[in-house]
């Protein structure tokens, strides 16, 4: 053995363990050992924080080298704030390559903190091995996570333990409305048949109610095509268009509780042609910070209605198909402020 070779720095040694341990996965980060070495700076405190996240950047494994940083975002949970620290890439070259920085210095990261009492909407949507997971603030802004969709397991507990941080306060006088309009409706049985083609959306659901007992499905559709409203030559040759790739209306589940709003649907609202649609979504608002609710028809579709949530400085949207539960559940409460 060669005496004089120089041994492995810290560095190395934390480089070759973190690529040796690269995948899709999303994991828990339990200690400073375990963080990725780019966000090592950083000051988490393991023991007041419920729960701490990495999330890898999307390449293959086999594009994957020890000496990138391999992680795109660390998410820290505590009992009063979300911190997210994101990787500041460098600039890419016309092959997408990501260029070194100048000076040869290391990509540095950005933190951004939110006050949990400013999340007003967790959005979470998976198609495929496409999935994100946004963070409405109050002030309009919005932070957004990528990550495999193959790695949901550790991204449904984050979501898990924001919904119960999110569910403390008295829904707002909007929130109010909403729940005197399912009960002047009266929660319906829990069969939840939205149709063997939507079998998915029901088991989204039930997945969550398991782990919030008080939740309630309040409203439920399966999906249905939809034809281009309208008349004249334009809209004729739309619909003729639309015989052979039609527009389809997607399922969803409107469900709730005492001091959550949540909407269970696919990626998209309206999605056009004929490919199966797999992918599922999950947007959870706290009634507290409902502000307004409006109702409108869909300006290019006949048959759909566009609900779309007030939340302080911001707006979430989704599409129900006119006359459904829904619908008439969104309409009873639009107009309350």
């Amino acid at each position: 053995m060669d005496q004089s070779a120089p041994r492995p720095s810290t560095h190395d040694a934390i480089a070759t363990s973190e690529y040796a341990m690269f995948g899709p996965w999303v994991d828990e980060v339990t200690c400073d050992d375990e963080l990725p070495r780019l966000y090592r700076s950083y000051p988490v405190d393991f023991a007041a924080a419920d729960l701490v996240l990495k999330v890898p950047r999307n390449i293959a494994r086999r594009d994957a080298r020890p000496d990138m940083d391999l992680y795109d975002h660390v998410v820290v949970l505590e009992p009063e704030r979300l911190t997210v620290l994101c990787r500041v890439t460098g600039r890419r070259d016309p092959g997408g390559r990501e260029r070194p920085v100048p000076g040869g210095a290391r990509p540095a990261y950005e933190v951004t903190t939110t006050a949990l009492v400013d999340v007003v909407a967790v959005h979470d949507v998976v198609n495929m091995l496409d999935a994100s997971l946004t963070v409405h603030r109050a002030d309009g802004t919005r932070v957004t996570l990528r990550y495999s969709g193959s790695a949901r397991a550790n991204v449904d507990r984050l979501i898990h333990l924001l919904r119960a941080s999110l569910a403390g306060d008295e829904p707002s006088p909007t929130g109010r409305a909403l729940l005197t309009a399912v009960a002047a409706r009266g929660v319906p049985d829990q069969q939840v048949d939205v149709g063997a083609a939507d079998l998915s959306l029901r088991s989204d659901y039930l997945a969550v109610a398991r782990r919030s007992p008080q939740l309630r499905a309040w409203a439920w559709h399966g999906r249905r095509v939809v034809p281009p409203s309208g008349s004249g030559v334009r809209t004729a040759v739309r619909r003729l268009m639309h015989a052979v790739s039609p527009m389809t209306l997607h399922g969803a589940v409107v469900a709730g509780d005492e001091r959550v709003l949540e909407v269970f649907g696919r990626h998209d609202w309206l999605v056009r042609g004929a490919a199966p649609v797999h992918s599922s979504s999950r947007l959870v608002v706290p009634l507290a910070r409902l502000r307004g609710v409006q109702v409108e028809p869909d300006a290019d579709y006949a048959g759909a209605e566009r609900v779309t949530l007030l939340l302080g400085g911001g707006t979430v949207e989704f599409v129900v198909p006119s006359g459904s539960d829904a619908h008439v559940l969104a309409l009873a409460t639009s107009g309350a402020g």
